[in-house]
C-alpha cells in the first residue's frame, strides 16, 4: 500500500475513533472469527561499554488468524509510530530517550476492545565487581555485584568464562562457562570449583563478560504470568542495563575470547520479543 494512503486512512480512522468515543461509542462485539491479539513489547535503556547511552520503545501487535484494523498503541497517551506491518503482525516504536523510575502505561486498541499493562522504569545502578581488567586465577572466588535499581522486580544476569589451560598431562584444552539465571539478590559468587573442572591443572589465559539487567513486569522464566489485561494478553516490560563488565582469566588473551555485549545484549532482547511464542 502507498505510505501516504496508509497514513492517511489510519488518521481517518484515529479520528473516527475519537469521535465515537466523544459521542459513547463502544468497540462492535466479538467476531469468532477474529481472537484477542497478543501484545509484546519493553522500555529499554541501555549504558554501553563507552559509557554512551541508548533507548527503546517496542511494541508488538500480533495475531497468526490476521488484524482486521490497524491497531492504535499509546504510551501515556502519546501515539506509537508503526515501523513495520503485515496483514498478522505490527510493529510499533522508536529510539526517543524516558525518564528512569517512572511509571508507563501501554494502551492499544483494537477492532473489539482494549488492551493495557503498566510497568515502572527500574532506575539507574551500576555492576561495581569485578572491576575492569580484574584477573581470575585458578584458586579465586568469582563475586559479581551490582547496586540495587530502584522499583526492579528482577535482575537477569549474563556471564561468560572462556579460556584456555593445560591438563593433568600437561595437554592444552580450552574451557567455557555460560551463566544464564533470574536472581533477587544483588550478588552472586562462584567459587573455584564453579569455573574450574578437576581436570585443569594451569589457567594459560581467558577473559569473561558479565551484563546485568534490572526489569520490572514478568521475568524471562518458564510459567510468567501475561501482565497485558483487558482485550489481550502478553508481555510488556521495562529494562534497564548498565556498562557490562569484562575481566580476564589467568592472564590477558592476545584477542578477546568471550563474545562481545553486543552480541550477548542482542540475545536477550531477541528472548524479550519472542517470548509469545516460546509459552
Amino acid at each position: 500500500m502507498n505510505c501516504k494512503l496508509f497514513t492517511a486512512l489510519f488518521l481517518v480512522f484515529a479520528g473516527l475513533y475519537t469521535i465515537g468515543c466523544d459521542q459513547g461509542f463502544k468497540p462492535p462485539a466479538r467476531d469468532p472469527e477474529y481472537r484477542e491479539p497478543m501484545v509484546n513489547g519493553y522500555l529499554y535503556k541501555v549504558q554501553y561499554y563507552d559509557y554512551s547511552v541508548g533507548y527503546e520503545t517496542y511494541i508488538e501487535v500480533s495475531d497468526n488468524e490476521g488484524l482486521r484494523m490497524v491497531p492504535l498503541v499509546l504510551l501515556n497517551g502519546e501515539t506509537i509510530p508503526i515501523f513495520y506491518y503485515s496483514p498478522t503482525r505490527y510493529r510499533y516504536g522508536h529510539e526517543n530517550p524516558f525518564p528512569v523510575y517512572a511509571r508507563y502505561e501501554l494502551e492499544v486498541y483494537h477492532y473489539w476492545g482494549r488492551a493495557f499493562s503498566n510497568v515502572v522504569m527500574p532506575g539507574n545502578f551500576t555492576v561495581t565487581r569485578p572491576m575492569d581488567n580484574y584477573i581470575l586465577d585458578l584458586e579465586s572466588t568469582l563475586v559479581i555485584t551490582w547496586g540495587r535499581s530502584t522499583a526492579a522486580q528482577w535482575y537477569w544476569l549474563e556471564l561468560i568464562v572462556d579460556y584456555d589451560f593445560l591438563d593433568s598431562s600437561g595437554a592444552w584444552d580450552s574451557y567455557e562457562l555460560q551463566i544464564d539465571t533470574m536472581i533477587q539478590d544483588t550478588v552472586i559468587s562462584l567459587r573455584p570449583y564453579r569455573i574450574f573442572p578437576r581436570s585443569v591443572m594451569d589457567v594459560l589465559e581467558g577473559d569473561g563478560l558479565a551484563m546485568v539487567w534490572s526489569g520490572n513486569g514478568p521475568a524471562v522464566e518458564p510459567g510468567d504470568m501475561s501482565n497485558v489485561r483487558g482485550n489481550g494478553f502478553g508481555f510488556f516490560n521495562a529494562i534497564n542495563e548498565p556498562r557490562e563488565r569484562y575481566f580476564y582469566v589467568g592472564a590477558p588473551p592476545l584477542c578477546r575470547r568471550c563474545p562481545q555485549g553486543s552480541e550477548i545484549r542482542a540475545r536477550m532482547l531477541e528472548r524479550l520479543r519472542n517470548r509469545l511464542k516460546n509459552e
